[in-house]
């Protein structure tokens, strides 16, 4: 949840109203009803979030919904640069916020500018009031927080004297003849505000000094060092150049001249959109193709994960040499390896599981899924992932090892590049011009370089970028909606997977075997190369641990024939025979241990010099004994080349399980919350309590107690929270705890005791108390 702030622990007022001045006359609740079912309905489809459950009920509250942190943050993320720039123009320029006076501020033409707006009003971040512009308080104040800080004129000019004021005003090519000082105000404000005035002061100034006035305006100007002069000799050269005004010796940055030096170094700020090429056509089947070899390696993945695990380091992650030994084991390339366990993680089929990563109960279903269905999953939640899985570097350039999430704007990056990219246009010039797609990331050009590379080299292996251009299945992913997998069923079709045995003791598995098909083979042989076409071979060890495992010869046979859907070669049936006549032949009767079979054998096994490690002693013939356990004794005679069995001590044979790695399965998981849809709630609205009334059900219990206590929350977010209360659903919080650290939780709560609130926190897993007042600002979950 990114947070557009008013300020240093500042929020607006929110719950007495929008603030207005003397010009407005519209407020977002107003300029909403006046919007009609067309427009008010693709403004809700624009901002999905309002949708969820507790939906609006008037206009007011939809006001506040659009107005609050993680809708506005959203809302963002989907903003071109000429949509940014235009609004923070329209917020810094507040009541005096028309086109032709923006258009005049960014030095752009008006039809842009309109464009823009027109843009910001589609998606409920401003409206029109007339001439003038208006965004909503939280979005202004994120907009303007950096000049904020700066006091507009009028207000310096209380603290300074007269001929500061008038030197001021010549400085900047103004005349102060007859001029008292309210009007020596007047026109020194007038000329700060000016564009062209300011640009030509600040070009004539120095270099030490454009410096020094660039500290200044980043807020930095009273606090660093300015290496190689005197600071305050070159605030006095900004004093002289009317830039600055000095108050009590030292000079202030008035508001103007920092709105108007912003407009400055924009220089022709909107450019409209990019003109993209459209990219060469590729063949279906390369997507096809990438999403099904996706679909084999994780499933590969998961499979070896189900089986033994995959090794946790201490601080959790996937290590470079695990994930080295998996690379190897599936025949795969380490970064992909590192590329499935970030996806397997973030899809919700694989978790840790004490010192290993195993996958979640629900993998067994989602393997069994149509291959549409699998790669709807996989390919959201990479979509909605906020890291790249490919580049996992950090501040101090180590790697942070999968599946560690990490903070970082990659994903609005990528999102913002596959959208652009939509269409048919090349991926490529995308990339080039993503500052214009994506004008809230904060990287220099060589770091957005590497994550838009990450994003490309990723979405070729998800299938959803082919060449240079989005895929099919692209388009649906890009496109959204919640029947991703039905849409994508034509284009990624049922493959059955083919399994030939071989004379050699081999299985070539072709495609992806069934979920029935891997667990045999893995009870039954040895993996000896992944791919396209595994390679797995049969041998005594092999044939003989599944026996352990509980299969029976017929059932190994019966199981063979069925899933190879032919007769079974000979060699390996005679291999089942001749493992199945030794098998059990010898049994280990657990004493501390006994060992009974054929006298025969006996001798052999105590005679065996690699098993002098036992301690082995003879009782008689057909008997042995051991003074270690039995799955030592076990393990020792099957290294020898013998086919133990395992007994109990009344001597029933052992079944040995070979038991699944399973992460545990969540206290609680996330609920999705249910949705209205965009033309539903219009209708509701509509046809509602009007423009100024507010809902008039009864406000609950809850919701009463809520309010009752200080908080930081706005009404909208307070109905949120008691929402959940009252009905037990999850919600997302911004909370900020006893040293001032924010995070972002979901929670699901549980009651409102006091001060506090008892929830279960996914987070943590566990249960949480919060304190209400700590509580900055409340979204829907799921």
């Amino acid at each position: 949840m990114r947070t557009p702030e008013a300020g240093a622990g500042e929020r607006p007022e929110r719950d007495r109203g929008r603030r207005r001045d003397a010009m407005e006359t519209v407020t977002f609740a107003e300029a909403l009803v006046r919007l009609g079912a067309e427009r008010l309905t693709a403004l809700l489809q624009a901002r999905p979030d309002v949708l969820v459950e507790p939906i609006p009920r008037s206009f007011e509250q939809l006001a506040r919904r659009l107005n609050g942190v993680e809708s506005l943050s959203a809302a963002l993320e989907l903003c071109t640069g000429d949509m940014i720039v235009s609004g923070r123009a329209v917020a810094l320029l507040n009541a005096g916020a028309t086109v032709p006076a923006v258009a005049e501020l960014l030095g752009s033409p008006e039809p842009l500018v309109t464009e823009a707006v027109d843009e910001l009003c589609t998606r409920g971040l401003a409206w029109r009031d007339g001439e003038r512009i208006a965004l909503p308080d939280r979005l202004a104040a994120h907009l303007t927080q950096d000049v904020d800080t700066f006091r507009p004129v009028a207000v310096i000019a209380r603290q300074s004297v007269v001929d500061d004021l008038r030197a001021a005003v010549r400085a900047l090519g103004g005349t102060t003849e007859g001029l008292r000082k309210p009007q020596l105000v007047a026109r020194l404000a007038e000329l700060m505000a000016d564009r062209d005035t300011i640009g030509r002061a600040v070009a004539g100034l120095s270099r030490q000094a454009r410096r020094r006035f660039d500290l200044v305006r980043q807020g930095h100007g009273f606090y660093l060092p300015f290496y190689g002069t005197d600071p305050t000799q070159q605030e006095d050269v900004l004093v002289r150049a009317g830039l600055l005004l000095p108050v009590y010796g030292t000079g202030e940055l008035p508001r103007e001249v920092a709105v108007a030096a912003w407009g400055i170094e924009l220089k022709a700020a909107l450019t409209g959109p990019p003109g993209l090429p459209d990219a060469e056509p590729e063949a279906a089947n390369v997507a096809r193709s990438a999403a099904e070899d996706l679909l084999r390696g994780l499933t590969g993945l998961l499979d070896e994960a189900r089986a033994s695990g995959l090794t946790a380091l201490k601080k959790g992650g996937v290590g470079t040499r695990e994930r080295a030994r998996l690379a190897k084991r599936l025949s795969a390339a380490p970064e992909d390896i590192g590329l499935w366990i970030d996806l397997a993680s973030a899809a919700g089929l694989l978790a840790r599981a004490g010192s290993r990563y195993a996958p979640t109960a629900g993998y067994d279903q989602w393997r069994e899924s149509a291959p549409g269905d699998r790669w709807a999953a996989v390919a959201r939640a990479w979509w909605d992932l906020e890291f790249a899985p490919t580049y996992r570097k950090i501040d101090d350039d180590t790697e942070a090892p999968p599946p560690v999430p990490l903070a970082s704007e990659a994903g609005m990056i990528r999102r913002a590049l596959l959208r652009a990219a939509a269409g048919g246009r090349s991926v490529e010039a995308a990339g080039m011009h993503i500052g214009w797609f994506c004008p809230l990331q904060h990287y220099p050009r060589d770091e957005m370089a590497l994550r838009v590379h990450a994003a490309v080299t990723e979405a070729r292996s998800l299938g959803v970028v082919s060449g240079d251009r989005v895929s099919d299945p692209g388009e649906h992913l890009v496109a959204g909606g919640d029947d991703l997998g039905r849409r994508c069923a034509a284009l990624l079709p049922e493959a059955q997977g083919m399994l030939v045995l071989q004379s050699d003791l081999t299985a070539v598995a072709s495609g992806q075997p069934s979920a029935a098909a891997a667990r045999l083979l893995a009870a039954a042989a040895v993996p000896e190369s992944h791919g396209v076409a595994a390679t797995w071979r049969f041998s005594s060890a092999s044939v003989r641990a599944a026996f352990d495992a509980g299969w029976s010869p017929d059932e190994l046979r019966a199981e063979l024939r069925a899933i190879s859907d032919r007769e079974l070669p000979q060699p390996l049936d005679y291999l089942i025979s001749d493992v199945a006549r030794r098998h059990g032949s010898v049994r280990v009767r657990g004493l501390a241990s006994c060992i009974v079979g054929s006298e025969s054998e006996i001798a052999e096994i105590l005679h065996t010099r690699s098993l002098r490690k036992l301690q082995l002693s003879a009782l008689a013939p057909t008997v042995l004994a051991s003074p270690f356990g039995t799955d030592r004794v076990l393990a020792g005679l099957r290294k020898a080349g013998f086919a133990p069995l395992a007994e109990d001590a009344d001597g029933v044979v052992i079944v040995e399980k070979r038991p699944e790695k399973r992460a545990p399965t969540p206290a609680a998981a996330v609920r999705s919350r249910p949705r209205a849809t965009a033309a539903e709630l219009a209708r509701l609205l509509l046809g509602g309590p009007g423009e100024d009334g507010d809902d008039h059900e009864p406000e609950s219990p809850t919701h009463a107690a809520l309010a009752a206590l200080t908080s930081p929350l706005d009404s909208a977010e307070l109905a949120l929270l008691a929402d959940a209360i009252d009905n037990q659903r999850d919600v997302s919080i911004l909370y900020r705890d006893k040293q001032g650290n924010r995070t972002v939780r979901d929670i699901r709560p549980r009651e409102l005791y006091g001060r506090w609130l008892d929830a279960w926190c996914h987070l943590k897993n566990a249960q949480r108390d919060f304190a209400v007042a700590n509580i900055e600002a409340v979204a829907p979950a799921g």
